[in-house]
């Protein structure tokens, strides 16, 4: 069943671009490996932030320069998601701290009670480890999308000026907010919608809920990838509109 709906998929990424269907695919494919060994690498024992900062740089990679190439764009992308991703890493290993989200809530003993508890690991790590590698698939998304725009801006009319360009950037971002927002709670809430009835059933009060660590760590994480939705607007249009700028010269001789 799965390899006949990864043929469906396969077909309708070739049917939609015949040139660039393909090495989509392919990057799939190569970012569904890249995050087996990077859990591996976890469960042997390695840092699990340190992996995850790499994980996400490699997947960044796979999605803007294998599948589009390297090019202004794509260049602008990564080094805003880069950003992003340091920024961030800093309040996310605060937050989680402070937070105490790490390990299992109590709706999981149940499931994890017949296994060892001797495993080794920091769960507090592994936690933030989680949110970045979530955090990276919204901030590729938005930064390219405003980088493209604003490629394509500038190229139909380069006597725009720094100033601009990145005004453009802003409105082209709040454009893509809304959708990405929305994408984020649906996301949300088709995942949390299991523990929702898990905790109607059970009775659980509003102050059970909001205090409950599942609850608490799912809000978190969504949060998070929320403030790295947002937070990469300015920094792409800002990235984007100075390179473009300072490739004035290089513009003009591809145009």
């Amino acid at each position: 069943m799965n390899l006949i709906l990864a043929i469906i998929l396969l077909i309708l990424m070739l049917y939609i671009d015949k040139n660039r269907g393909f090495k989509l695919f392919l990057g799939l494919i190569f970012n569904f490996i890249i995050l087996i060994i990077l859990f591996y690498l976890m469960a042997l024992g390695l840092n699990p932030i340190i992996c995850a900062l790499i994980g996400c740089l490699l997947i960044s990679y796979v999605i803007l320069y294998f599948v589009n190439g390297e090019n202004i764009k794509t260049k602008t992308a990564i080094k805003s998601v880069i950003v992003v991703i340091l920024i961030l890493s800093v309040l996310i290993f605060i937050m989680t701290n402070i937070s105490r989200i790490a390990g299992f809530g109590e709706e999981a003993y149940e499931e994890i009670n017949m296994f060892s508890y001797d495993v080794n690991i920091d769960f507090t790590n592994i936690t933030i480890a989680l949110i970045l590698i979530g955090l990276i698939g919204v901030t590729v998304d938005a930064a390219i999308a405003i980088s493209s725009a604003l490629y394509e801006v500038y190229t139909n009319n380069k006597n725009l000026s720094k100033k601009e360009l990145f005004k453009s950037g802003m409105n082209i971002g709040k454009d893509i907010l809304c959708t990405s927002m929305n994408t984020l709670l649906f996301a949300f809430l088709s995942e949390f919608m299991t523990l929702v009835i898990w905790y109607y059933e059970c009775n659980y009060s509003f102050i059970d809920i909001i205090n409950s660590k599942t609850f608490a760590s799912e809000i978190i994480k969504i949060m998070f990838s929320a403030i790295g939705c947002v937070s990469v607007i300015p920094i792409t249009a800002y990235i984007t509109s100075n390179t473009l700028i300072k490739n004035k010269k290089q513009m003009e001789e591809i145009a």
